[in-house]
């Protein structure tokens, strides 16, 4: 057996993949449009691993690559265009987060894989949403990125309950992480660490108060990796509110760890505004505590320190 990860040597995908390396012992597949070998150096010349380079949305290619493969007994689906490509490029967009999901499920539908974990986003709301935000809050996304992770969560759950195919999406806030890279709205967080870690200046692109959601990387994928082959997830989503960290707080942080660290702001005021917005939509992580036991290993203090140290140790995380 064997566990395919969309998107795998991405971000999110390539921390995965090496928690379920030691995590488990079935083969990985990692699929995604572009190779990022960097991400993946320690595990891809091990006979476990599988490197193929593709496109989800096309759904022919796809189809004929996987089912020359091993029977498969879990999808992380994590292949997407990001922002803020998806809210330039809509036809793109739409290929990729919205046609790329139906293949996918089509895929596992046609070969009895019975789960299907999928990452999505607090993205999936509107700035008037009710507060506290929760599962069953409105969906009502501002941006394509958003459109796409409210369509692939409805597809979701359609093969959930039609078709045999266990869907869960995690709904997480901000990830940050070494070698994380993009000019997402939240990157601002990421970069105030990354860069003093690698010995360069921060230039932040909000106001020093903004605040917003955060999920150290290490902690989010050993939580999506302890799902595999899990039977007793009573819900299809699932929040995660993370911890709400200002920019300056964070930069305070990484001052402590390093003392010459240049931390400057030239706030983008676009960028600011739908910031702001966002940092409104407090919500809360009950369902995921009470059910599947999620609680962060690392505290703000812990995550900055060991972010740091990896980027230090690590030149396959500097960017």
């Amino acid at each position: 057996m064997a566990i395919l990860i969309t998107g795998g040597t991405g971000f999110i995908g390539s921390f995965l993949a090496k928690e379920l390396f030691t995590s488990t012992n079935e083969e990985l597949i990692l699929f995604d449009y572009i190779i990022n070998e960097k991400r993946i150096k320690s595990l891809k010349d091990d006979p476990r691993i599988s490197l193929i380079k593709g496109d989800v949305s096309n759904r022919t290619f796809l189809h004929s690559q996987l089912e020359k493969l091993t029977d498969f007994s879990t999808i992380y689906h994590f292949g997407s265009l990001m922002p803020p490509l998806t809210e330039s490029e809509l036809t793109d967009a739409f290929n990729i987060n919205i046609q790329g999901t139906f293949n996918v499920l089509e895929f596992a539908r046609l070969h009895n894989i019975s789960q299907v974990v999928y990452s999505s986003s607090g993205a999936i709301y509107g700035p008037g949403v009710d507060l506290p935000v929760t599962e069953q809050s409105f969906r009502d996304p501002w941006t394509m990125y958003g459109v796409g992770k409210v369509c692939s969560e409805v597809l979701g759950s359609f093969y959930h309950r039609r078709k045999g195919v266990k869907f869960t999406s995690i709904r997480f806030p901000a990830l940050i992480g070494p070698g994380r890279t993009g000019k997402g709205m939240t990157i601002f967080a990421n970069n105030i660490i990354q860069y003093p870690a690698q010995g360069e200046k921060a230039i932040c692109n909000v106001e020093e108060d903004i605040a917003v959601p955060l999920i150290y990387i290490k902690d989010a994928t050993k939580f999506l990796a302890s799902l595999h082959k899990r039977e007793d997830i009573p819900e299809q989503t699932y929040n995660i509110d993370g911890v709400w960290i200002r920019a300056n707080e964070l930069a305070k942080y990484v001052q402590n760890e390093i003392s010459d660290a240049i931390i400057e702001y030239d706030p983008d005021p676009e960028l600011t505004f739908m910031l702001r917005s966002w940092s409104m939509m407090k919500g809360e992580s009950n369902a995921i505590f009470d059910d599947l036991g999620y609680s962060p290993s690392y505290s703000p203090e812990e995550m900055v320190k060991d972010f740091i140290l990896e980027v230090k140790t690590n030149p396959d995380y500097k960017i």
